[in-house]
């Protein structure tokens, strides 16, 4: 590859975001061979120092390795998940093994794990502050967890266990995708999707048409079983082909039954936690977890079970009393009547709010809004910048100082190369040490209607974007000297915590009153 490619050189963009405009699928192998290369010599020049190890060289060192690396990566891996086509799938397959090989490389290797042992037994006697001292302990942690002490020859299968792994799991999630998109439920008339609202007939419409059904409706599915359109299809029989699609995925005996797939993941991941030293992998998984161990995990689930179960049967009690039921009661008719009896007791009609949450103004005078008068950011659109997709937004953030924060991505609509779910990512995370400044994205699944038509979201909907735009905070917000600590890298059983804590905006008085206003009228929501 030749040194002109965008992913090989810092990008000239604000922040470095990528040149995404510029970049081909084609360019992403030869990058990644080039970063591991680069990647692995850094390290080498770390592990032959002869001097006893320091932290400044060797966690210094360390810290600014894997800088072409992680810009290409990032780069890749949000493309990857939000933009899948074939190409990029193909690609996702070919790199799996390899990047799971060469995080081996680094995460095993011995010469480096001798060093940072020896600091990390040393660290009362090294002269270092709270972030250095935590930096070598949590690399000390992660390298012998991932295996680093074990002999040659249980690194060398701990390897194969870990590339096959990768492609396995590489491959389960491409077959999902595709079994999902296959499900996708076609309606020929739109008596059948009687309830939902006109954004969401709209959205069913544009489906159908973008796969070449003029005329017919099409109903994608969600990452979750529970499809969102179950609480206001009127149509019982709708609602159960919506429900037996979700249920079906990847167990229907076709080219994308990833049954197979999951039952040899569960095996070589039961093998790798034995070589590991482990019993189990749910042992080897919560054992670098703040949970750490599953007896403490179920010790919870068990005090959360039996009331849960409880308070299920007395809804389904509830939800069987009410008029109209049917008997037997079934999963699809859950969520629908649901509704019903939320509206009879509390007055209350979920699907009613949708025209006071058009998704531009829940976004700029709620999500923005809020973070406006908490934090004093202010958002700037930058239609200027190139995204990897044309529904992608882009937004400049800066402090209320006028200082530049960052920069934020909104992907919101559904499309078939995007995978299910809604989520945070980062393509650069703030580092002292590299000098980087965060640029995050949150991603959702929400259906795109016809053009000119409003994107009108349900409550959970309002919820997710507030949810997911508080993991963006969490990135931009970030302030760490050395790029382990960068962006969202905190415990797994911790990082929901920044999100939640956004959910409590969404129907805070001050912020619902300047966001809740209806998309016709501009009535406010409880007027």
């Amino acid at each position: 590859m030749t040194s002109d490619s965008p992913l090989l050189a810092p990008s000239d963009l604000p922040y470095g975001l990528p040149r995404y405009d510029r970049i081909t699928p084609e360019q992403y192998l030869p990058a990644f061979e080039q970063a591991f290369a680069e990647h692995r010599r850094e390290i080498g020049n770390i592990t032959r120092v002869r001097s006893m190890a320091t932290f400044e060289n060797t966690m210094v060192p360390l810290e600014r390795s894997g800088a072409l690396l992680d810009r290409v990566a990032r780069t890749f891996y949000t493309v990857s998940s939000a933009d899948a086509t074939d190409e990029i799938q193909r690609i996702e397959e070919q790199l799996a093994p390899l990047m799971s090989a060469h995080e081996d490389a680094i995460r095993l290797d011995g010469a480096l794990y001798v060093r940072i042992a020896h600091l990390h037994e040393n660290l009362d006697r090294l002269d270092l502050d709270d972030e250095q001292r935590y930096l070598a302990q949590r690399h000390y942690t992660e390298m012998t967890h991932a295996g680093a002490a074990l002999d040659e020859a249980a690194k060398t299968r701990l390897t194969e266990l870990n590339q096959r792994l990768a492609t396995l799991t590489t491959t389960f999630e491409k077959q999902l995708l595709a079994d999902t998109n296959d499900l996708a439920v076609v309606f020929d008339d739109a008596a059948e999707l009687d309830g939902l609202s006109e954004g969401a007939l709209s959205a069913a419409a544009q489906a159908a048409t973008d796969r070449g059904l003029e005329g017919k409706y099409v109903i994608t599915l969600t990452l979750f079983t529970g499809h969102p359109y179950l609480a206001n299809l009127t149509n019982r029989d709708s609602r159960r082909k919506i429900m037996d699609a979700s249920r079906s995925r990847g167990s229907r005996g076709n080219a994308d039954d990833n049954r197979a797939t999951l039952l040899e993941i569960v095996r070589l991941r039961a093998e790798r936690a034995r070589l590991l030293g482990f019993s189990t992998h749910a042992e080897y998984i919560t054992d670098d977890q703040t949970a750490r161990t599953p007896e403490a995990v179920e010790a919870m689930l068990r005090r959360l079970a039996s009331p849960a179960a409880a308070n299920a049967r007395r809804e389904q009690e509830a939800l069987q009393a009410t008029p109209g039921a049917p008997d037997p009661f079934a999963a699809h008719d859950w969520a629908f009547y649901t509704e019903k009896v939320r509206a009879t007791t509390y007055d209350i009609d979920t699907a009613a709010l949708r025209p006071w949450f058009e998704a531009e103004r829940v976004l700029q005078d709620g999500v923005f809004h809020a973070a406006s008068l908490l934090y004093g950011l202010r958002f700037t659109e930058r239609r200027d910048l190139p995204t990897y997709h044309p529904d992608v937004r882009v937004f400049e953030i800066h402090n209320e100082d006028g200082s530049a924060l960052g920069l934020y991505l909104l992907d919101l609509y559904t499309r078939d190369t995007k995978r299910g779910g809604a989520w945070m990512n980062s393509i650069a995370v703030q580092s002292e040490l590299r000098g980087h400044a965060p640029i995050v994205v949150n991603n959702l699944n929400v259906p795109k209607p016809a053009a000119g038509k409003p994107t009108l979201l349900s409550l959970d909907e309002v919820t997710t974007l507030f949810h997911e735009f508080g993991h963006a905070l969490h990135g931009l917000f970030a302030t760490v000297t050395y790029p382990h600590f960068g962006g969202t890298a905190v415990f797994r059983d911790f990082v929901e915590f920044p999100s939640q804590v956004n959910e409590m905006w969404i129907l805070w008085a001050e912020v619902l009153d300047n966001y809740a206003r209806h998309f016709e009228t501009g009535e406010p929501l409880d007027a």
